[in-house]
């Protein structure tokens, strides 16, 4: 599964492996119906719509479960870039900004006292 920036309804690519026979190319598509899998094509001048069909699934079932699997694979590929592309996002600054001052905080509690005494005031 290849998820892509939407293209019009066109939101990713997808293979799929039938008993051992690997066909590449098959549209993720979000439909009206939500999300199925088309059959891949390349282009035909002599057809009507100008793309021929390389691939045809004549039984309904078979197709269900491609579109079945198909929907599920497309959303786990999209949960993995959104982790990945959340582990190298920087934190944001507010978030940055408490850290520091967290630290900062711990770093004064340790540091001994200023001494008072005649060297702790400022001449008066």
């Amino acid at each position: 599964m290849r998820p892509i920036e939407p293209q019009g309804k066109l939101i990713g690519f997808a293979s799929v492996n039938f008993g051992g026979v690997v066909v590449d190319d098959f549209k993720v598509v979000n439909g009206q119906n939500g999300i199925f899998l088309g059959a891949p094509s390349k282009p035909d001048p002599t057809s009507r719509t100008g793309y021929r069909a390389t691939v045809r699934i004549n039984d309904r079932a078979t197709q269900e479960r491609l579109n079945a699997a198909g929907v599920e694979a497309y959303h786990s590929a999209v949960e993995k870039l959104i982790a990945r592309a959340e582990a190298v996002r920087p934190a944001p600054i507010r978030e940055q900004m408490d850290k520091a001052g967290k630290e900062a905080a711990q770093k004064n509690a340790a540091r001994s006292a200023p001494a008072k005494g005649k060297e702790g005031r400022d001449g008066r």
